[in-house]
């Protein structure tokens, strides 16, 4: 069967234990065999300095890239490459710090095509209480995500304002930025310790993201603010993985 939606993640590992992101694999790995046929798991390593491979026992569509060039907070970059390789028109980009149940999913691969929309979730902690959304999680369509150029690459490097930026940009190029079906949340997965050790400076990108934001204020072609930078930086496919029935 060919995949209906692609679930794409980027990854960064530097502290010596990547069990969390096998743990998260082995919960979707239990879904029924009727959901993990049709989806497609694009899993974008972001040059982790932890060695990371999908487990053996793994039965997923899923697909491991990394990218070799070691950029700090390049995570627009891994969302523009994870959704250049996705194989499916619609699209979810999530972190490997939230779940989606088995019920969402099968309500996003039923959902239709999104052509002018970007969803966003409701969200809850591990005791199921809500908390505040999270814009790092939606679903949309590869379409509409090009619609922006995707990410706009120069805000990697340093930290904050990208998904600010894209978002931005996206509702000026006309998408409407929704919530999915409130009824059903995405759960917010506590770890107790951080995977990364990477410094939170948003003051570089806050002044970017400024300045952007007040040109579009000025009514020109909003496309005009985009840097044009794609994919700059190498990488490679470590492996790729058909679901078996």
């Amino acid at each position: 069967m060919l995949p209906r939606l692609s679930y794409i993640t980027s990854l960064y590992f530097d502290q010596g234990d990547v069990q969390h992101l096998y743990e998260l694999l082995l919960r979707y790995n239990a879904f029924p065999a009727a959901i993990k046929q049709y989806l497609q798991f694009v899993l974008v390593d972001d040059c982790s300095v932890d060695s990371i491979l999908i487990p053996s026992q793994i039965n997923m569509n899923i697909k491991l890239l990394r990218i070799t060039n070691n950029i700090a907070w390049n995570q627009p970059g891994a969302k523009n490459l994870g959704v250049t390789l996705a194989p499916t028109s619609k699209i979810l980009l999530t972190d490997i710090d939230h779940y989606i149940t088995p019920e969402l999913m099968l309500m996003l691969l039923e959902s239709p095509e999104p052509y002018h929309q970007i969803y966003i979730f409701e969200r809850e902690n591990e005791a199921g209480e809500k908390i505040k959304n999270h814009r790092n999680t939606f679903f949309t369509s590869k379409s509409v995500f090009f619609k922006s150029l995707g990410y706009d690459e120069q805000f990697c490097g340093n930290y904050g304002h990208d998904d600010s930026m894209f978002f931005l940009l996206q509702q000026y190029l006309g998408a409407k930025i929704l919530y999915f079906n409130k009824e059903y949340s995405i759960q917010y997965l506590e770890y107790a310790e951080r995977h990364h050790s990477l410094k939170r400076d948003n003051s570089i990108n806050n002044k970017l993201y400024k300045a952007n934001k007040a040109f579009l204020s000025m009514g020109k072609d909003p496309l005009l603010c985009h840097s044009r930078l794609f994919l700059n930086f190498k990488w490679e496919i470590v492996e790729e993985r058909f679901y078996q029935p």
